[in-house]
């Protein structure tokens, strides 16, 4: 890998991980996403599927999933914040004059936003593993695990694109602070972290499966669930794929579940788009 964009990149994560605060708001969203948990959503849904064998374990597994669904997100937008800042500053220019050429810089911005939400992500994916087993779930499998990082590296790729995009129009903290207030707080929402997206109205529902984090959700719920649902075997098999509707563990249009297959090759779809996209405005703007 060329070397001026390595050292670029490795410049933009030590400054992000330098700033404690942007570490801390850039987790912000996945905080709020615990603490509601651990003091209203959990007792409510376990008493709301009280009758699941297992419904601890199993809401447990749920939100984490929703919580996994969420850090991507926010973590590659506050990786991207470098970025913006260094456009308000001037240093992008300062830059462009320098040895480096553009594709360098703008792929050390990409790579460290990949590193620094990998990061992040998987140490929230300790953590998740952490709850759930300290409430009596099931550790997961080797073959989970390796499931879990494969979604995981797919969802910062496809959230890194979508915002990367979203970072070319922010051009002042004033901006970019109101992009992230918004994200922040919506993303939680829309992959059904707060609320079960069967909960939403079903305009709101529908509009979140097309949403690339709602998928990553479902992934990751999916994964984490497997275990924890098979104390669910001996119920109706039309009971069991409602509750997963329901808990957005799976997405369906027109009542047909959607397959994770479809959810991975919409993550990949979005990665693709996006960055094409981005590659298109950064070449106008180059002009």
């Amino acid at each position: 890998m060329n070397s001026n964009l390595v050292l670029f990149a490795m410049r933009n994560v030590k400054i992000f991980f330098r700033d404690r605060t942007a570490v801390i708001f850039s987790m912000f969203a996945a905080l709020i996403v615990i603490a509601l948990y651990f003091l209203f959503i959990g007792e409510s849904l376990t008493s709301e599927y009280s009758y699941l064998p297992n419904a601890r374990t199993i809401i447990d597994s749920w939100a984490m999933g929703g919580l996994m669904g969420v850090v991507p997100v926010t973590t590659t937008l506050a990786a991207l914040g470098i970025m913006i800042q260094d456009r308000i500053t001037g240093a992008v220019r300062d830059f462009t004059v320098s040895p480096m050429k553009r594709y360098e810089i703008v792929g050390g911005y990409v790579l460290s936003t990949f590193i620094i939400s990998t990061t992040l992500s998987l140490l929230s994916l300790g953590l998740a593993e952490a709850y759930i087993v300290s409430g009596g779930g099931p550790l997961l499998t080797g073959i989970q695990f390796a499931s879990i990082i494969g979604v995981l590296l797919l969802s910062v790729l496809s959230a890194s694109a979508v915002m990367l995009v979203v970072a070319l129009f922010l051009h002042s903290n004033n901006a970019y602070s109101a992009v992230s207030t918004v994200v922040g707080t919506l993303i939680g929402f829309i992959v059904g972290a707060f609320i079960p997206l069967g909960f939403l109205p079903s305009a709101v529902a529908s509009f979140t499966k097309i949403i690339p984090a709602t998928h990553s959700a479902s992934l990751f719920r999916q994964i984490f669930m497997e275990k924890p649902m098979e104390s669910m075997a001996g119920m109706p098999p039309e009971e069991i794929l409602d509750f997963e509707f329901k808990m957005g563990i799976k997405l369906g249009f027109g009542g047909e579940p959607i397959s994770p297959e479809i959810s991975i090759m919409i993550l990949a779809g979005v990665c693709v788009l996006f960055y094409f996209i981005a590659i298109v405005i950064m070449s106008k703007k180059q002009r």
